[in-house]
């Protein structure tokens, strides 16, 4: 956000429900994708425009339902949780990567802190700087139970169309958890071809080559013409 405020663009974040300040910590566990889909609408609703949304991992599961009922300018989508939800990187994870995949359940859970270097492999590059992933380690939380389940096993006949609109769908190459297959069925949904960033991991805008991510947004609105 500051790399884009110092550019001129007006800046705006979201904390969903149970998520830093907002309420609704003590129900966590309870609330649902569509809750977090209400979250987003009454955010919108709130600003002076339309925005263009740019969404992350879970965010971007949320930013595709919140499409299938309204209209916006652009939307972004950085290593977003595909349309079929996260049953197939879940299930490759089981079988290609097992500690892995048992550790992530963990630190989900809060039963699992692991060390600095454990979070970077899981989350980051292999080169990140360990100052970033000591930073998401110190300001992660556990998610609700309710909507990892919303996004687990996701219906095909549920997948509702997603009117045209300009997007931008990013991958990363070092991602342990949205795979490029992941990146390519969400970039299908929106009738786009998908971009995998090099040498970048799943925290696409904290790793050590964030400003590749950064940049590549700012080409993209500066190409796209919204009124």
């Amino acid at each position: 956000m500051p790399w884009f405020s110092a550019r001129g663009y007006d800046c705006w974040a979201l904390s969903f429900e149970g998520h830093g300040d907002s309420d609704g910590h003590a129900y966590l566990a309870a609330i649902s994708i569509d809750d977090y889909v209400g979250n987003l609408r009454q955010a919108i609703r709130q600003l002076p425009r339309p925005p263009i949304v740019i969404a992350h991992s879970m965010g971007g599961f949320v930013l595709q339902q919140y499409l299938t009922r309204h209209d916006l300018p652009g939307a972004v989508l950085l290593a977003s949780v595909p349309p079929s939800g996260l049953a197939g990187s879940s299930m490759r994870l089981m079988t290609q990567a097992p500690e892995l995949f048992m550790q992530l359940n963990l630190f989900q859970q809060g039963n699992y802190q692991p060390e600095l270097n454990e979070l970077r492999h899981m989350l980051f590059s292999d080169d990140a700087d360990l100052a970033a992933v000591d930073w998401v380690a110190h300001h992660s939380q556990t998610e609700s139970q309710r909507a990892i389940m919303d996004m687990t096993l996701v219906p095909p006949f549920l997948q509702r169309r997603i009117a045209p609109l300009p997007n931008l769908v990013l991958g990363a190459a070092a991602d342990q958890l949205i795979s490029p297959q992941d990146v390519t069925e969400t970039a299908a949904r929106f009738g786009s071809t998908p971009e995998i960033l090099p040498h970048i991991g799943h925290m696409m805008m904290l790793d050590n080559r964030w400003e590749q991510c950064a940049q590549r947004i700012e080409t993209w609105l500066a190409d796209t013409t919204l009124e």
